[in-house]
């Protein structure tokens, strides 16, 4: 054993603990302190940015697109959240120079301190800075209407992509499966079923998977139990860790988790059935029988407008379809511009002839009827197909008579 040996340490003197002192009252107020609040939740950044250098342009702009102007400048900084990012930008609004009658159109953001000072000396009076600030007023206001113009453009070219691809309920349903209630047929189909449908398709595969290795285990461990029990027969000395209960092995019981799982499998499981076999909603099928009395009024509307003249795609894709290919071959060609004519919606003049001729019904057997006029008004329609030939050979008689 070695001795202990001790050391006294002498304590400082006075002048040391002052001279310390002295020092750490130096180095205190230069230390760093991070705030525990974000910086644009200080009263340090609030009042000199908001309260002092916005709302003071905002009170003195006057003119309201000048105003506008200043608002969109600060809304494009608002989500800054690095406090570095945020005082380089309020230095430059500070330090920057800007003259303000310049043309430009784009002011930035590191000259709104200097507008201050504009704004105040154009509401006490300075003629000169006041017609530069209507001068400006009205570049803004030019601009406002082309930012309008385009927004609205672009909001007619955005509904009619939507339009064109918005969803349409005919009225057909998908029956009740595994992966969902009835649900209605929508085309084109939302992602959102899709994927529904296909994260319960995976989820029940998965399931499935488990199950059969969660019973694989099951049997290793009465496997084992069994092996151990015949061991014990055969008279070797062994020391029993699974009993034949399994569920009450006192070691671990590790049967039991295993059985648990199986069981919240299970429950999943029959939620599937439950979707299979579940009722039908009479709110749903109520608006299927609802859309599918819109969908018969609106091809009856289309209909009267095709034979009003309206030409739709489904008109040309019927009329350039065509008979089968097999009695396309043995029809002759006069045939085959009457099989076109007769495609055609129209009931009126040689369409509506050539159909009658082959014999197909009209949907409207007034139509043609129509062609000449009604019978009460034949006699005015001869009367001025008199007139009308009276003034052409009158005029073809004068015409004449200066060429001889």
């Amino acid at each position: 054993m070695f001795p202990t040996v001790t050391f006294s340490v002498p304590s400082p003197s006075p002048s040391s603990i002052a001279h310390r002192e002295s020092i750490a009252r130096l180095l205190t107020p230069l230390r760093r302190i991070r705030p525990t609040v974000a910086y644009y939740q200080l009263a340090a950044h609030r009042i000199p940015t908001l309260w002092t250098l916005y709302r003071g342009l905002q009170r003195h702009g006057e003119r309201e697109n000048v105003k506008w102007r200043i608002r969109t400048l600060f809304e494009a900084k608002r989500h800054t959240i690095q406090a570095h990012v945020a005082k380089a930008h309020l230095e430059r609004a500070y330090q920057v120079r800007f003259v303000i009658a310049s043309t430009t159109s784009r002011p930035s953001y590191s000259a709104l301190a200097q507008w201050l000072d504009k704004f105040v000396r154009a509401k006490q009076g300075d003629a000169y800075l006041q017609a530069v600030l209507d001068r400006y007023d009205r570049m803004i206001t030019s601009k406002r209407e082309r930012r309008v113009f385009g927004r609205l453009v672009r909001e007619a070219l955005e509904d009619q992509a939507r339009l064109r691809t918005r969803t349409i309920f005919k009225g057909s349903f998908m029956r009740p499966t595994l992966y969902h209630r009835l649900l209605p047929r929508l085309v084109p189909q939302p992602v959102s079923i899709s994927c529904m449908i296909n994260k319960r398709r995976l989820r029940r595969e998965r399931r499935y998977g488990q199950s059969l290795e969660l019973m694989e285990w099951i049997k290793d461990l009465q496997m084992e139990s069994a092996f151990e029990k015949q061991l014990r027969r055969s008279g070797a000395r062994i020391d029993r860790v699974f009993s034949d209960d399994l569920g009450a092995w006192p070691a671990t019981n590790a049967v039991q988790p295993l059985r648990d799982k199986l069981r919240i499998i299970q429950k999943a499981n029959a939620k599937d059935y439950d979707r299979l076999y579940s009722d039908y909603s009479p709110k749903l099928l109520l608006s299927g029988v609802r859309a599918r009395h819109q969908k018969t009024q609106y091809r009856a509307r289309r209909h009267v407008r095709e034979r009003a003249g309206e030409v739709f795609p489904s008109t040309l894709a019927r009329i350039r379809q065509g008979p089968p290919a097999h009695v396309l071959a043995k029809m002759t060609p006069e045939e085959r511009r009457s099989d076109k004519i007769v495609r055609s919606p129209s009931e009126a003049g040689y369409t509506a002839s050539v159909k009658m001729k082959m014999r197909r019904k009209l949907k409207d057997g007034e139509t043609w009827r129509m062609e000449d006029g009604r019978e009460e008004e034949w006699v005015k329609f001869e009367r001025l197909e008199e007139e009308v030939r009276e003034v052409n050979m009158r005029r073809w008689s004068g015409s004449m008579d200066g060429i001889v």
